[in-house]
């Protein structure tokens, strides 16, 4: 498994899923990156809602890159959201496979597709930072999970909840998301901070 995370080198971070210091820099994030969040965002769904999925994948390794890079400091351009297109076959491979694993858990009496959702929650980060193959991806996102399970589900309920909370105004999720992604894209910055991927 080769290739490399942006946080490899550096000094890893003590509580790297801390919910006040992950949810502070996702509004960071947002806030120094309004208009690429949003039209990233907005990009996302309707590239891939109109191809029925197909591009889903592309779309959304692009949409974390901007995210990653913007949680670590660097400019960001809403052009960017379409880089992820560099990995099409594997994110495509990537998200079939996450999408089909929950589907079958889900059937297998609900919790075995909860399950599986949670292990593989970092698997879309993990490709959009490294060259690993969308199996390996879900193979790491389970270590990562695993090593921290009570603070990986702390992590993901958060970010849900400050995502859902925008259903309840109009176009509220145009900003709860991009906090949500700028959340996930702090806590996998620090959670993979040192590392190899």
């Amino acid at each position: 498994m080769g290739g490399g995370g942006g946080g490899a080198g550096l000094e890893p971070v003590a509580n790297p899923l801390d919910i006040g210091e992950t949810v502070g820099a996702g509004w960071e994030v947002f806030k120094n990156n309004a208009a690429a969040m949003i039209v990233g965002l907005l990009a996302v769904g309707v590239v891939g809602g109109f191809t029925l999925g197909i591009c889903m994948g592309p779309m959304l390794i692009g949409y974390m890159r901007m995210a990653l890079r913007a949680a670590r400091g660097e400019t960001v351009a809403i052009g960017d959201v379409f880089g992820g297109f560099d990995k099409f076959l594997p994110a495509l491979g990537l998200f079939f496979l996450v999408a089909i694993g929950v589907f079958v858990g889900m059937m297998l009496l609900v919790i075995p597709g909860i399950i599986f959702a949670f292990l593989a929650y970092w698997s879309f980060w993990i490709m959009a930072d490294s060259e690993l193959s969308a199996i390996d991806c879900i193979k790491k996102s389970v270590e990562l999970v695993r090593e921290d399970i009570g603070g990986t589900l702390v992590f993901m309920i958060v970010s849900s909840l400050i995502n859902a909370a925008g259903n309840f105004v109009p176009f509220g999720s145009l900003i709860t998301g991009p906090i949500a992604i700028g959340m996930g894209a702090s806590g996998f910055e620090r959670l993979t901070r040192g590392r190899q991927l």
